[in-house]
């Protein structure tokens, strides 16, 4: 349903029609209380100001940021660039935050709708990253928004990622919002923004008055034991009295979870469905069921030691103590029907012909995708059969990620079957639903065990043994033709977006110095992951490896050696808490290798047959190859990464 067909006037309640001159205009204006002439679209179709009365701030960013970005829209330039332009001209921590709302990953709880798609009211933040993953998941976006500003940046973006799904409106000072009564499939009110989630003069009895089927409520819980900065990983627990305070008189609208379902709740709704958003809904990883078993939170040997986690989880508290909810309401016809995520595994299972397994798990990846690990019975857990990882791209960066993650796979099985890796079991729709299907490996990521200095060498051994084994291209000479082609290309990308003057003169020396240190070598190419990381590592409880996950960014040749330095400075940074410099400088300098990352690096350089020269050239230009690599994927690139990250 086109959405000029259903709104109605602010004024009277009457319905608004579209006229050839661009505007809405009230079918009972004759009658109408305010003489309602019409209600102009700001920028054509899918702008609309439904009368305001008081200011609103754009939170994250003051007003005078958007005005670059909207003279630039005017001028036609693509959004991507001109995001990267204004994450630039910000501070840090406004920067982080503005990053943090338009990441997609938020909607990853999507599979636990009951609406297979159709149209959607989100009623929030208009930058939210949160309606991208809507529409990738086949919903038709109609954006709510009290600012003017988010509305506009909104759709840049929008017709950018998607274009022709989303509406976007500026509105919410009226008590009564401007729909008919079931406009919409799903509605979505999403809140949990620390100093950025909006106001709105309605309740959740409007929300509940134009759905046909569902309304969704996220929001911070005023009883929640740790607060989020809006800043990606950054969490703090307040003190005694301030937790007091903010649980008896709430500043940003939050609510505990009975009073979450008290007000969600109406007549000819079915009770509510309520799960937790850990860590916290603006920066959460695992979405927990509270009313059933699953999706289930991760408790792996490194979580075992939060006692904190434990007792809670064992106490129950979970419910009282977590950040944040969403909380989920259904008509009783829609509660009638299974959810999205049981349809999306009966296809599945139809197409493998595996038995039926049912959702373990479901997490939210820094990478902007939702990851459904399913589950069967224990009897059935030893052939693996109905034991899944779905992958589930949130933003259309991640549409061919998927694909080539899932290519990549299958040609591990036929180059390299001695890889220990997932095996693919289907890549395409299900249920309407972009996504891939591997095999579960059992076991744990490595960040589980990397502190265990056994498990950890166990794991470093085999990884440079199975690497090793990847080469693709005999060792010959490295030319400066060579150099220039894989090396030099990934020095002008790093160049490209490192934006401070230091870390360009910083990348042009170590071009120099590479390039005399390496042409002349006898180097071979090797198959490339490109991203190991520990958390891309599946380990037993020996800390043997089981097989290496996320081959999305794999390349089919590249410089030996950078997949194993990679996997230990992240190992460092994880297990001591220190910033990636300083991992680096470890590796780099030799200063404080333990004696199995020392014996990992140097078994591997020796299988492949590098000398310990290239060895330490590599181990220079380590964070520009990064800095290369995480460009190539990134959906927009991070203000002075490199820099941030490295020091460089």
């Amino acid at each position: 349903m086109n959405a000029l067909n259903i709104l109605r006037c602010p004024a009277c309640g009457g319905v608004l029609e579209d006229s050839d001159l661009g505007r809405l205009t009230c079918l009972a204006r004759f009658s109408c209380p305010s003489r309602t002439s019409g209600f102009p679209r700001l920028h054509g179709l899918f702008d609309l100001r439904l009368h305001l009365d008081y200011p609103v701030e754009p939170a994250p960013l003051p007003t005078s940021v958007f005005e670059p970005i909207f003279r630039a829209q005017e001028q036609g330039r693509p959004f991507k660039v001109v995001f990267e332009e204004t994450l630039l001209a910000l501070d840090e921590t406004t920067a982080d935050r503005l990053m943090q709302i338009v990441h997609e990953g938020r909607g990853a709880w999507f599979p636990l709708l009951f609406a297979r798609g159709g149209a959607l009211l989100f009623v929030g933040n208009a930058l939210s990253g949160t309606v991208t993953a809507l529409t990738q998941a086949g919903f038709r976006v109609t954006v709510l928004d009290p600012s003017p500003e988010r509305v506009r940046f909104g759709n840049y973006r929008n017709h950018a990622h998607s274009p022709g799904l989303t509406s976007s409106f500026v509105g919410g000072d009226s008590p009564i919002l401007p729909f008919i009564d079931q406009s919409f499939d799903v509605v979505v009110r999403e809140g949990g923004f620390p100093g950025a989630s909006p106001a709105f003069a309605f309740g959740l009895e409007e929300c509940r008055r134009v759905t046909r089927s569902e309304v969704l409520w996220i929001t911070n819980n005023r009883l929640g034991y740790k607060r989020a900065t809006g800043r990606r990983g950054i969490h703090y627990v307040p003190g005694p009295v301030e937790y007091a305070f903010s649980a008896m008189r709430p500043l940003e609208g939050e609510k505990s979870l009975p009073r979450m379902r008290r007000e969600i709740v109406g007549p000819g709704f079915a009770p509510p469905r309520a799960y937790a958003l850990y860590p916290h809904a603006a920066d959460f990883t695992h979405v927990v069921a509270l009313d059933a078993l699953r999706p289930a939170l991760t408790i792996g040997p490194m979580e075992r030691r939060n006692r904190l986690k434990l007792l809670a989880q064992r106490a129950g508290l979970f419910p009282v103590l977590a950040p944040s909810f969403a909380v989920l309401a259904a008509r009783v016809a829609a509660a009638g029907r299974a959810p999205r995520i049981e349809r999306i595994l009966d296809e599945i299972a139809e197409r493998t012909g595996e038995p039926r397994p049912e959702i373990d798990q479901l997490v939210a990846t820094r990478g902007n995708c939702a990851i459904v690990h399913t589950r069967v019975p224990e009897d059935r857990e030893e052939d693996g059969r109905g034991r899944w990882t779905l992958h589930l791209p949130l933003n259309p960066t991640n549409v061919p990620q998927a694909a080539r993650h899932f290519e990549v796979l299958e040609r591990i099985r036929r180059r390299f079957p001695e890889l220990p890796a997932p095996e693919p079991l289907f890549h395409g729709r299900a249920d309407g639903v972009l996504l891939t299907c591997e095999r579960r490996l059992p076991g744990w990521s490595a960040p589980q065990v990397i502190e265990d200095r056994g498990r950890a060498g166990r794991m470093l051994a085999d990884v440079s043994a199975h690497f090793a084994r990847l080469v693709v291209r005999p060792a010959a000479r490295f030319t400066a033709e060579d150099f220039e082609e894989i090396v030099g290309s990934r020095f002008d990308l790093a160049a490209h977006f490192a934006a401070v003057p230091s870390t360009l003169a910083a990348i042009e020396r170590l071009r120099a110095e590479a390039r005399e240190r390496l042409v002349g070598k006898t180097i071979p190419r090797v198959f490339h992951h490109a991203d190991l990381r520990a958390k891309h590592v599946q380990v037993g409880q020996d800390g043997g490896v089981i097989g290496y996950l996320d081959w999305s960014a794999a390349e089919d040749e590249f410089l030996p050696y950078q997949d194993l330095l990679h996997l230990i400075v992240h190992d460092l940074v994880q297990e001591h808490a220190i910033p990636a410099r300083k991992a680096w400088w470890i590796v780099r300098d030799r200063t404080g290798l333990r004696d199995h990352e020392r014996e990992a690096l140097a078994s591997y350089a020796a299988a492949v047959g590098i000398d310990d020269e290239t060895a330490r050239a590599i181990e220079a230009i380590y964070p520009v190859l990064v800095s290369a690599m995480v460009e190539r994927h990134w959906d927009f690139s991070r203000p002075r990464w490199l820099h941030r990250q490295f020091g460089v």
